[in-house]
């Protein structure tokens, strides 16, 4: 196939925030293999270190800088590409390419935009022009009107009638909002609005918090042809924004009708905005009315989209990179393990996958727990399985980061205190509405106190059911069958039981309750697909089987959380990049959606389940892993593996193992350290000018300026204090001091896994490589000296971001355990 053109910019997601994680990256990534496939080149604007998608091109296709527009200009009339890309980019990407066109810059330098069209791409975030757009294809719209008076306002509240909500108008995406229930609250929110709004306006709109939240995936190609990859359902209402929401997939408690309708109203704003790819569209339906109307059009790359394609393993990234090639549906070509007939056909489930937010209130406890239409979650996590009870309760097992598979109880909650929770939710509203059901709520009293449909509620009650059978009928085999076909895990039954899990383990070989493993597909088992992602279930049919090969299992980080998740990601992906290259089959437990991970390209075979103690069991008694990768963090599966006498190699290593004399540091010497050698890498600078708490720094620039003949005597220093001790390997981290006395040693520590990804930077080599080659002995130390004395190091700045502004919390100075990610810069 010939293309009109061949060189694309690509502009990156930039830093990861609330909102945006690795799930950019990932699609960025298998975009990228699918345009040099097709021998197209590609250029990157990025800033983000933690990216994967940096280490699959070339130095010179690489720019790191700022993204904004001039950055964007500059690079066009350097590397003028014939096509550029902002749809991989989010909503900033989206909003500097209509700056690029309002300029004239696309047409006068005859660059072709793709993924979406300039419709698509002047409607983002205007609410004036996205209602035209529903108006003329005969959708129903939420009845909004910009105004610039308190007398207009009113005006319209009055017209359309109580709860109003007030946004403000910005050219930019902004999430804040009021729901206005009465005219004191209106007066209020209006003197608010005006006097923070630049152009003196602000929107009201008719209130739709409490109808029922709906969202749809379509892809659409050149010639119009559509199909819809998924409906997503949110459990909570409107009113509660999505990325907090729990959601499910497929949708459950809408009709056929009201399905057509939607699926429908999405193909028809596909074709008004020309789409070519993906498309995120959102509803909410009026459970009086049955009436739904169109409240958020999304043509670019987002969480809901990723999710979609995680439970449905379509693949969405591959076959719309290859639509806005040119390609039609019918003429994608995916590789082998897939049938031909997946492009077009639409995904049909026989499971069901929830999404579980998590939250950032441990780390930020300044932040409002209240949940509403301002985002907070920093991740998520999915449960998989074939019942809505069993899906339930592994994705809020998979949300806990209990050691012994155990969730927090609420039973100390009071009536009036959870009365209160029911109807202005907090954090932990699914444990808050188990709790209502065991003490006597109906399921008909909560859906009117919370605005969940009753389904919901009858389907928590059928976990009760279950609990109070594991309760009352402890070691029977009926009762280990019904817990598993439940989502119960053998360590919430081993913990409940005060019994060793292996107990619980014989139970189930005794009574036949073993588990087994589906694919992850998208026929529902109609047509041959060799899926390499697979779930847990306790049917009697198995399809994931064990490799002849010698295989390596790497255990997730799960859920994002604040810190260093971001990386950590990157990380575990690189790990399973280099066990590939080194010979083994590889095997990836998580169950974060957005982790790039799980990318079906990265690994052999993907395990979604929750990440604790029996579910690693069960896949290691299927897989037989030669060797087994775990982060050094979780300490109680560390332990207990050792136990059983698994090889076990920690990476990341426990980042709380240093050994220091000071909680304050200037700078660090990086060394790579096997059993009889110690090999300086880099250095790295806090602040010379003045010590930095460890845990407060968030700047670092690379190489060290000081001069050769210090940094020779400080690391000679170094090397005798890592010496002096046998349990220094791996990447590890000398930390000095700077006074007006001069630099003094302070300690040694393992490179933190932030650092380890921005020593890849400097250095550009990649040093988590490196690591998996010393742990599975395959490290060639000439070739290690070879790489240490030809690194042309770059001169660079990280500094890390924190969620305050979104969580709005006044906070000068965050921790390192507060980050949410981090942007990378080059220095002179």
């Amino acid at each position: 196939m010939n293309f009109k053109f061949h060189k694309v910019l690509i502009i990156g997601g930039g830093p990861s925030s609330i909102g945006h994680e690795n799930e950019l990256d990932a699609a960025t990534f298998q975009t990228i293999l699918t345009f040099q496939k097709f021998n197209i080149e590609t250029v990157l604007l990025d800033n983000n270190p933690f990216t994967l998608t940096m280490d699959l091109l070339p130095d010179q296709d690489i720019f790191i800088n700022e993204i904004n527009y001039s950055n964007v200009l500059k690079l066009i009339k350097k590397v003028h590409p014939d096509a550029i890309l902002p749809t991989l980019g989010g909503l900033h990407a989206i909003r500097l390419c209509k700056e690029l066109i309002h300029q004239n810059i696309l047409k006068n330098q005859g660059i072709k935009l793709l993924g979406a069209s300039q419709l698509a791409i002047f409607m983002i975030n205007n609410p004036i022009k996205m209602g035209r757009i529903i108006k003329n294809i005969h959708e129903n719209i939420v009845p909004s009107t910009i105004v610039s008076s308190r007398e207009n306002a009113v005006y319209i509240a009055r017209k359309i009638g109580l709860p109003v909500i007030i946004k403000p108008v910005s050219k930019h995406h902004s999430p804040y909002r009021q729901n206005c229930k009465n005219f004191n609250q209106l007066d209020h929110a209006l003197d608010n609005f005006f006097k923070h709004s630049s152009s003196h306006q602000c929107i009201v709109e008719k209130s739709i918090v409490g109808y029922k939240e709906l969202e749809t995936i379509g892809i659409r190609d050149e010639s119009g042809t559509k199909i819809l990859i998924s409906g997503l359902e949110n459990i909570d209402a409107v009113g509660i924004h999505s990325g907090d929401s729990i959601i499910i997939t497929p949708f459950q408690t809408i009709t056929d009708p009201e399905y057509q309708k939607i699926r429908n109203a999405t193909f028809k704003i596909m074709d008004a905005l020309r789409v070519i790819g993906f498309c995120h569209v959102q509803f909410a339906l009026d459970p009086t009315t049955k009436r739904f109307f169109v409240t958020k059009i999304t043509p670019s790359f987002s969480r809901s989209i990723t999710l979609a394609a995680k439970a449905t393993n379509y693949p969405i990234a591959a076959v719309c990179s290859q639509l806005i090639l040119g390609r039609t549906l019918e003429h994608v070509s995916l590789p082998s393990k897939y049938s031909h007939l997946i492009p077009i056909m639409e995904p049909t489930l026989d499971h069901v996958v929830i999404k579980m937010p998590l939250w950032p209130f441990d780390n930020v406890p300044k932040a409002s727990h209240h949940l509403n239409t301002v985002m907070k979650s920093v991740g998520s996590t999915i449960g998989i399985g074939r019942t809505i009870e069993e899906a339930m309760l592994k994705a809020l097992r998979s949300s806990q980061f209990s050691p012994r598979d155990v969730l927090p109880s609420m039973q100390n909650l009071s009536d009036d205190n959870m009365i209160n929770q029911l109807i202005h939710p907090r954090q932990n509203r699914i444990l808050v509405l188990i709790e209502a059901l065991r003490r006597g709520y109906s399921p008909a009293e909560l859906a009117e106190l919370t605005k969940i449909d009753q389904f919901y509620f009858y389907k928590l009650r059928n976990l009760l059911v279950v609990e109070n059978e594991i309760i009352n009928h402890p070691l029977r085999s009926s009762t280990v069958k019904a817990a598993h076909n439940s989502g119960f895990g053998d360590g919430m039954l081993a913990e409940t039981w005060n019994v060793p899990i292996e107990k619980i383990f014989d139970l189930g070989q005794k009574c036949h309750s073993i588990p087994t493993y589906k694919a992850i597909e998208s026929t529902a088992g109609e047509v041959l697909n060799t899926s390499s992602s697979y779930y847990s279930s306790y049917e009697k049919e198995n399809e994931s089987h064990r490799f002849k090969s010698d295989s390596a299992l790497v255990i997730g980080r799960g859920g994002n959380q604040l810190g260093p998740n971001t990386a950590a990601d990157y990380y575990t992906a690189q790990t399973l990049i280099q066990l590939h290259h080194s010979g083994y089959q590889t095997i990836i437990m998580n169950n974060n959606p957005n982790s790039i991970s799980l990318c079906p390209k990265i690994s052999n075979k993907q395990y979604i389940e929750p990440i604790q103690l029996g579910n690693i069991l069960d896949i290691i008694y299927l897989e037989q892993p030669k060797i087994i990768f775990i982060p050094g963090n979780r300490h109680y599966l560390v332990r207990e593996l050792s136990k059983r006498h698994f090889k076990i190699a920690i990476i990341p290593p426990d980042q709380e193992t240093g050994v220091l004399r000071d909680s304050k540091a200037s700078f660090g010497i990086d060394f790579f350290v096997t059993a009889n050698h110690c090999h300086p890498i880099s250095t790295v600078q806090f602040n010379l000018k003045q010590p930095q708490q460890l845990k407060l720094i968030f700047k670092y620039m690379a190489p060290l300026k000081m001069s050769s003949r210090v940094i020779k005597n400080l690391t000679s220093q170094a090397i005798n204090e890592i010496k002096s001790s046998s349990e220094w390997h791996g990447l590890v981290q000398a930390l000095f001091i700077h006074n007006q006395n001069g630099n003094h040693l302070i300690g040694v520590r393992p490179l933190k896994i932030t650092e380890t990804v921005f020593l890849n930077r400097v250095t550009g080599i990649n040093w988590i490589h490196e690591l998996i080659k010393y742990y599975t002995h395959q490290l060639d130390r000439n070739k290690l000296i070879h790489l240490l004395e030809h690194q042309e190091q770059k001169h660079l700045e990280m500094v890390a971001k924190f969620p305050f502004r979104q969580l709005k919390v006044r906070t000068k100075n965050g921790l390192d355990s507060q980050i949410v990610g981090a942007k990378i810069e080059p220095k002179q």
